[in-house]
């Protein structure tokens, strides 16, 4: 006999938004399930990307990126903060080769406009900062920064079951609908949970569990990036980011919290997702990296991990922002899919979930 369970909310995708996101609806009060496919939280497209804090420089004006990371990155420094979550106020370093130097001021400006602490540097006063560092100008964000993403994603689930709320792990969800105002989430095993809202935040199978009616002129857009770890030392104390490049932000220099270097991502379109990491794609590296770090040593690059962003492309192409569809349908449509959730969704958890929580109202 198939069990029917009953909830106020269920949320599906144990990733840092899910878990954050059913967090905020258990702690004001809610009964909330959460459900995650694999068998534990935040161990898909959250444990594969660079961890990094956006200070907001990049984002189409007036966005829901744009808005949520402004906001999420002060609600997440505040937060691991009160929680003692490992993170540090890195910053970075956004290089400009010769030519280039319009495009990073644009960035600065934008970063002006919105009250992001930028300064500018001079290729002199850079090679000052940072000798090995090849640039003819440079920007230096200050509230750019890092976080142990899996302590993170504990912290927030610990909040939420001490909050009331249930995570079911291994169970994967095979379909949503709608039902007059509940929603109907069917999980593999035939378990079916009946709820007032359900939250779609399955990350890159999100678009699958769409109810209908739901807008036919979606579909998705994986975009893959790997990184390399560097096994040697790095002689720079920020990150460093190229100039942002088509489909993400360049092949950049990252760290984590013990100091260790990281390059990453590239992009590459996929037809589903896979998380293999060529080792021919260091010459690719390595040309990109050289061109900020000419001493950067080859054989110290090896293939560490590889992530897929769930883009989404619609009507006029990829959708650079965040989609959160449902209540264009109806007020009171039992649905709300969050659609698109890529960079910079880590910076934006804790804003996302307050945003949902207000459009669930």
């Amino acid at each position: 006999m198939m069990d029917t369970v009953n909830t106020e909310v269920v949320v599906v995708g144990g990733g840092v938004v899910g878990v954050a996101v059913a967090r905020q609806f258990a702690m004001r009060g809610a009964q909330v399930i959460l459900i995650e496919k694999e068998s534990s939280l935040g161990s898909c497209t959250s444990a594969r990307n660079s961890g990094v804090i956006h200070a907001g420089l990049y984002y189409t004006e007036y966005s829901l990126k744009e808005k949520l990371c402004l906001v999420g990155k002060e609600l997440l420094y505040q937060y691991c903060a009160d929680k003692d979550i490992p993170h540090s106020a890195i910053g970075k370093w956004i290089v400009s080769a010769p030519g280039q130097e319009s495009r990073l001021e644009e960035i600065y400006q934008r970063a002006l406009s919105n009250d992001v602490p930028i300064s500018r540097l001079s290729a002199a006063e850079m090679r000052r900062e940072a000798a090995e560092l090849a640039c003819s100008a440079a920007l230096e964000s200050t509230s750019t920064g890092i976080v142990d993403v899996q302590q993170l994603v504990h912290s927030l689930s610990l909040d939420f079951e001490e909050a009331g709320g249930l995570v079911h792990c291994r169970a994967r969800a095979t379909s949503l609908a709608v039902d007059g105002r509940k929603a109907i989430l069917t999980i593999e095993d035939g378990t079916t949970i009946v709820a007032d809202l359900a939250i779609n935040a399955a990350g890159l199978n999100a678009l699958e569990l769409l109810p209908d009616p739901m807008s036919p002129d979606l579909e998705n857009y994986y975009l893959k990036g790997s990184y390399f770890s560097y096994s040697g030392g790095v002689p720079f104390r920020r990150l460093v980011y190229p100039l942002p490049a088509a489909g993400g932000l360049g092949i950049h220099l990252t760290f984590d919290l013990s100091g260790a270097a990281t390059f990453g991502p590239n992009t590459e379109p996929v037809g589903a997702p896979e998380f293999s990491v060529a080792e021919s794609d260091v010459h690719a590296f390595v040309n990109a990296i050289v061109h900020y770090w000419p001493n950067c040593d080859p054989s110290k690059l090896s293939p560490a991990y590889s992530g897929v962003r769930p883009q989404i492309i619609g009507r006029d192409g990829v959708v650079n922002d965040f989609i959160f569809w449902g209540k264009e349908i109806d007020p009171k449509f039992p649905v709300l899919s969050l659609l698109g959730i890529d960079s910079p969704g880590l910076t934006c958890c804790l804003a996302i979930a307050d945003q949902v929580f207000e459009l669930a109202q």
